[in-house]
């Protein structure tokens, strides 16, 4: 059975306002991205954060590059962490060694727009050693609207790869200007009609237990894309 996973994203300034209203909403489960969150300080100001709330699960983790043993360790036993996802690309990739976490952890698909030929050759050697493909959804269907040849590598790499979690972002019809990494994409972190996940039926062969909700928009937005999605794919 797939669940879908509202979560608190940290790419905008508002990631301490987003547990406030988790906690005020009295929600026990979410996944969280503390993917901007880049000194190990701050990660602990906000693992602190979310104890004082009534979440209880957080069955998915984005981790950074710099996160290591310790961290994992701590999200299993405190929230029941049971899958992780890291970056293939070179400067995003682990600074430590994780693989006593192997089989938890899944490697994410980095947009094919913006990415080499070698870097394909470093996310496919990097999902074997690790439990298989974070499939970054939204990356997934903005390749096929480029029209780039990420698309049928990847769509390659589902048949042959476990998928374990899925990111799920918004689709927008058109490009648009992306601030945060300063370039025009159908990709966003940010949605604002909920049929911007329209194009996740066309992907649904590829469903893994967890989708974690990747977006900024404020949980009781995403408690609303959530009953949205769960409905548009029959969950």
């Amino acid at each position: 059975m797939t669940k879908v996973l509202v979560s608190i994203t940290t790419c905008s300034n508002n990631w301490q306002d987003k547990i406030k209203e988790a906690k005020k909403l009295k929600l026990t489960e979410l996944a969280f991205f503390p993917t901007c969150l880049r000194d190990k300080k701050t990660r602990l100001k906000a693992y602190k954060l979310l104890e004082n709330t009534s979440i209880k699960n957080i069955p998915f983790v984005h981790l950074r590059g710099n996160m290591d043993i310790d961290e994992i360790e701590y999200l299993i036993k405190r929230f029941n962490t049971k899958v992780f996802n890291i970056h293939s690309k070179v400067e995003h990739a682990p600074e430590y060694d994780l693989s006593k976490y192997k089989n938890e952890i899944y490697v994410e698909n980095h947009p094919g727009y913006t990415s080499t030929s070698e870097d394909y050759l470093i996310e496919e050697n990097m999902i074997k050693k690790y439990a298989g493909i974070c499939l970054d959804i939204s990356h997934l269907e903005a390749d096929r609207l480029e029209k780039t040849k990420h698309y049928s590598i990847f769509l390659k790499y589902l048949k042959k790869y476990k998928c374990g979690v899925w990111h799920m972002s918004a689709i927008t019809s058109k490009r648009k200007h992306d601030s945060f990494e300063n370039i025009n994409r159908f990709d966003h972190h940010t949605f604002k009609n909920l049929s911007e996940f329209n194009y996740l039926k066309k992907y649904k062969k590829f469903l893994p237990k967890f989708i974690a909700l990747e977006v900024e928009n404020n949980i009781a937005e995403q408690l609303g894309a959530k009953k949205y999605i769960e409905k548009l794919l029959g969950l």
